[in-house]
């Protein structure tokens, strides 16, 4: 049985203002990116705690920053909104969000809390919202047409005379948006678009662009424009490169192509990040949320019957970039009535910290390494597609921190 009272004097209570500070100054470094990750979707006690987390990181560490696992374009109308725009919050949170995302109770409250904390501060000091993930959900992806069009028309404005193409062009090879978005294709290769002749002429002219906006970088990079041209150069030529392996019919790569599509989405989701530090490198750190499968360094894995898939997530390509000011913070929970999940069993990770008084637990994930059991097993009651990936012993050796939350509501 583990030791409760060790394993009380290694952590924090959650609850206490200074455990956050705590966690932070164990850390061998400040981290420039501080990763929050969730075990699941769409439960409310996780993004709950990401905005206790943020306010702290705000008003006691100068973070500037926070960015979602939500679709990085849509996220630029919350992101004027908190920074003092037009619109109303219920606008936003309709149109703001991917994944559902806008319907969570905790993420109208950390909106309209951003809003207001900006209000009478200068721009250098107003907190930033960002999306990360690319526009698209599980059985679809967005056309690459009008972000092809947005570069487009920066490049028009400012370096004319070095476009190959014309607007007309890429709107006839783009065709309309619906044969892009056909949920069919997720699961059959035949019905996608991204391997027509059109789609691998977009392609082309997709590179060309991005290519022609790193040309002419020294020219264009104090613009006004220029971070949003080179998301969207991002944005069309990875969704170009998702829509051709989606459309891959070849059946000696058929079991690895939704594993070469997971991999695609979290290299887009950190070149996204990379770009939004580099966006705000002088105004303080960043609080990144996201399922914690996105934000671990080491190698995400998934089962479903007889089908797995394993691949690199976010996490890991920012770590190499990062290196130690990267830092992984992992939440775990013992029960989630909603989801039909119940007390842990007592060989496994999250039972082993089942036992502690606090309700909310924060670790150094070094500390719970020499403390528990090295025979702790991996727990297996969760009911199946719940989206729910519980919590190893082995994923603490690549983990700064665990917040462990009893019950999950």
């Amino acid at each position: 049985m583990p030791d409760h009272e060790l394993l009380r004097n290694i952590g924090w209570d959650a609850h206490d203002p200074q455990a956050l500070s705590h966690f932070l100054d164990s850390l061998p470094e400040k981290p420039r990116l501080l990763g929050l990750g969730e075990p699941r979707h769409l439960i409310e006690a996780f993004p709950d705690w990401r905005n206790r987390f943020f306010r702290l990181l705000v008003e006691r560490h100068g973070y500037r920053s926070l960015a979602l696992e939500s679709d990085i374009l849509a996220s630029q109308r919350v992101n004027e909104f908190v920074t003092g725009g037009a619109g109303t919050l219920d606008d936003v949170m309709r149109s703001g969000f991917s994944h559902g995302f806008g319907v969570l109770q905790a993420n109208r409250q950390l909106v309209g809390w951003m809003r207001e904390y900006n209000e009478n501060r200068l721009p250098d000091e107003q907190l930033h919202f960002y999306g990360f993930d690319a526009p698209m959900e599980n059985m679809w992806a967005a056309s690459p047409r009008p972000s092809l069009l947005h570069v487009h028309a920066f490049l028009s404005d400012h370096r004319p005379d070095r476009l190959t193409v014309d607007t007309a062009t890429i709107e006839r090879l783009s065709g309309e948006d619906a044969r892009w978005t056909n949920e069919q294709a997720a699961m059959n290769p035949s019905q996608s678009v991204g391997n027509t002749d059109e789609a691998r002429q977009l392609r082309l002219i997709a590179d060309d662009l991005h290519t022609l906006l790193h040309l002419e970088t020294p020219r264009l990079a104090a613009l006004p424009g220029w971070w949003n041209a080179q998301l969207h150069a991002r944005t069309a030529v990875g969704l170009l490169r998702y829509h051709a392996t989606m459309a891959d019919t070849d059946p000696a790569r058929y079991e690895s192509r939704m594993e070469r599509l997971l991999a695609q989405r979290d290299l887009m989701m950190a070149d996204h990040i990379s770009a939004i530090l580099e966006q705000d490198k002088l105004r303080g750190p960043t609080l990144v949320f996201a399922h914690n499968s996105h934000l671990k360094r080491n190698q995400c894995e998934w089962h479903m019957g007889s089908r797995s898939a394993a691949w690199w997530g976010a996490g890991a390509h920012l770590n190499l970039r990062l290196g130690p000011k990267y830092a992984f913070i992992a939440t775990a929970f013992g029960s989630a009535p909603s989801l039909g999940i119940h007390q842990p069993g007592p060989d496994t990770l999250e039972g082993a910290l089942i036992g502690i008084p606090s309700d909310v637990s924060l670790f150094n994930a070094k500390d719970l390494l020499q403390t528990l059991s090295d025979e702790l097993t991996t727990r297996t009651d969760a009911p199946v597609q719940t989206g729910y990936f519980p919590l190893r012993r082995q994923d603490l050796h690549q983990t700064d921190g665990v917040l462990f939350i009893k019950t999950a509501q």
